[in-house]
């Protein structure tokens, strides 16, 4: 339902999870989602966040389109879209909380020895890409979550701040709109929560900017530190939802 007091609890929410995502590359929805399902069912949280995160990406792309502009973007997109759509085959047969929580173990492990100094050899673009819009995809389509795999990928590959940023918007682009079409298939979609996402852009802008404003005052190795600290956050989250689940199922 749209009223003054919904806008105003959004704008606020979507401003904070804005400067996060603004700052890291990803994050939103690790803020966002846990306070707006106080507003919203599962259902429209989902479209609502899958909308700020594609309104988000657009945005950040047209400034920084000339940092990815030798990236090979099609691989990514063609393996995003294979990868969500084996993430959602795979919800058919599988528990999702075995998928969360074998994902939490192994964000923990991956930053872990990333942060004792790992290396994970991957050289060029072209593998990256691959690898990001595949196991990115899959996280994506099988549990929702976007940002931890493309991350972990850009930080083994020592990726600079702005660029970092920039590459992961666009994978979250590539991933939301393939999850706001079958939301748009499975009938989902309602004018109300879309009207309610719009609403927030003002926030959503202010807080991309305070986001931006924060990173360009950081050196590369607090930024990198900063990326870890959130991953393993998330990789936590994600663990404990997957053990949740296995106990109550």
């Amino acid at each position: 339902m749209i009223t003054a007091g919904n806008i105003i609890a959004l704008s606020i929410i979507i401003f904070l999870a804005s400067v996060v995502r603004g700052f890291t590359g990803f994050g939103l929805a690790l803020v966002a989602v846990p306070l707006i399902q106080f507003i919203f069912p599962v259902s429209d949280t989902a479209v609502f966040i899958a909308v700020i995160n594609m309104i988000f990406s657009i945005l950040y792309y047209r400034r920084s389109r000339e940092l990815v502009r030798e990236q090979p973007l099609g691989r990514m997109a063609l393996f995003t879209g294979v990868g969500v759509a084996a993430g959602v085959l795979i919800l058919k047969y599988i528990n999702p909380a075995y998928i969360q929580l074998t994902w939490g173990i192994l964000i923990i492990l991956i930053v872990t020895a990333l942060v004792r100094g790992a290396n994970l050899r991957i050289s060029s673009d072209a593998p990256a890409m691959t690898l990001s819009g595949l196991f990115g995809g899959l996280l994506a389509g099988a549990t929702g979550i976007t940002g931890p795999p493309v991350a972990i990928i850009l930080s083994a590959m020592k990726t600079p701040k702005e660029k970092f940023n920039a590459v992961i918007s666009l994978f979250i682009l590539f991933a939301v709109s393939y999850a706001l079409l079958f939301y748009l298939i499975s009938g989902l979609i309602r004018r109300d929560t879309v009207l309610l996402a719009l609403c927030s852009v003002p926030a959503l802008i202010a807080g991309l900017r305070t986001g931006d404003i924060l990173v360009s005052r950081i050196s590369q190795k607090t930024f990198t530190n900063v990326i870890y600290i959130v991953l393993i956050i998330m990789g936590i989250i994600t663990l404990y939802k997957g053990a949740k689940g296995l106990i109550h199922a």
